[in-house]
């Protein structure tokens, strides 16, 4: 008789398990550290007088960009899953793109915008192809970022701001080029050219790469103006050459996995690049607009499309279950 094959034993669910805790504790930890460090050199009272008498008609302005924000994002996550030869209709892509936004309230670093990868899969075989896809997608955001700072910290004489802005850019470039030469490795590189491959389709379909980074500059172009209505809601006229400037990289200080949905350390960064230009209680509230409006808002409105995408991946795998047991 045959002798059965004992499992293979899991080990690494609790390691992964682990590291999820860590890092939520790293998150938590880092915004109390980041914004404990903020108060200290701003009067508290001071940014709860800014929020309080934040003009409203700002506000309504800035929740109006806020709105067009996913669908921009979702024509650029159009764009790039074709690259991967994955094509999504785009109610598909924003529904992920909103499911996304919720999970990044709470998720450290952005974590919740690899499981658009796992919306948008329809078999277990197109995962890996569809991470490759999302990672493309956040390093065009950082390029497009990186160069929007550049442009404007260049023009202003900004040499701190404008060493970031290229490192940013080249960063970005790098591990998109790295990306795109994954079916070369010495090591698992059937699994990393599944992942590489919207990185190739970058320069075989030039319209496409086009359209995704002209979406993504646009996307980041809406926020840099709802941080500049945010400004304006609560007083303090700041120059938008200013405001181009230190978003991008307010933006990708709060990606960093040091804090939860970038609360404090975005913050911090903002009355650190903008100092000077008003009085820095009133851009930290401005700041706090800026989250509560792209965030928090967008989050709340995610959560709806979270629950109908894990519905449709429940309804998928019963029908897929069903056909199966026919066979």
């Amino acid at each position: 008789m045959a002798r059965r094959e004992r499992p293979p034993a899991v080990v690494s669910v609790p390691r992964a398990n682990r590291r999820r805790r860590w890092m939520a504790v790293l998150a938590l930890g880092g915004m109390v550290v980041s914004l404990v460090g903020l108060f200290h050199f701003v009067d508290v009272r001071a940014v709860g007088r800014a929020l309080s008498a934040a003009d409203p008609r700002w506000l309504a302005l800035a929740v109006g960009l806020v709105l067009c924000t996913p669908f921009t994002v979702a024509g650029k996550l159009w764009c790039v899953v074709r690259l991967a030869g994955e094509p999504r209709s785009l109610s598909r892509c924003w529904s992920a793109v909103m499911a996304a936004v919720a999970l990044n309230s709470l998720v450290p670093g952005r974590g919740g915008d690899l499981v658009r990868a796992a919306f948008l899969a329809t078999a277990p075989d197109t995962i890996a192809v569809l991470v490759g896809a999302v990672l493309v997608e956040r390093l065009l955001d950082v390029l497009s970022l990186g160069l929007l700072s550049l442009v404007a910290s260049l023009a202003l004489g900004i040499h701190v701001a404008v060493t970031l802005s290229l490192a940013a850019a080249g960063a970005s470039l790098v591990a998109l080029a790295v990306l795109a030469s994954g079916h070369r490795l010495p090591f698992q590189r059937e699994l990393a050219g599944r992942a590489g491959t919207a990185a190739r389709g970058l320069l075989r379909r030039p319209d496409l790469s086009a359209g995704a980074f002209a979406l993504s500059t646009l996307s980041w172009a809406v926020n840099i103006g709802v941080m500049a209505l945010a400004l304006r809601a609560v007083g303090a006229e700041v120059p938008l050459s200013r405001v181009t400037s230190a978003v991008p990289i307010a933006i990708l200080a709060g990606i960093l996995p040091i804090s939860m949905g970038g609360i404090g350390t975005r913050d911090a960064t903002f009355a650190w690049l903008l100092s000077g230009t008003a009085a820095s209680e009133k851009i930290v509230a401005a700041s706090f607009l800026f989250t509560a409006l792209t965030m928090w808002l967008l989050g709340l409105l995610g959560v709806v499309a979270l629950g109908r995408e894990t519905l449709a991946q429940i309804r998928r795998r019963v029908r897929d279950e069903s056909a199966t047991a026919r066979f």
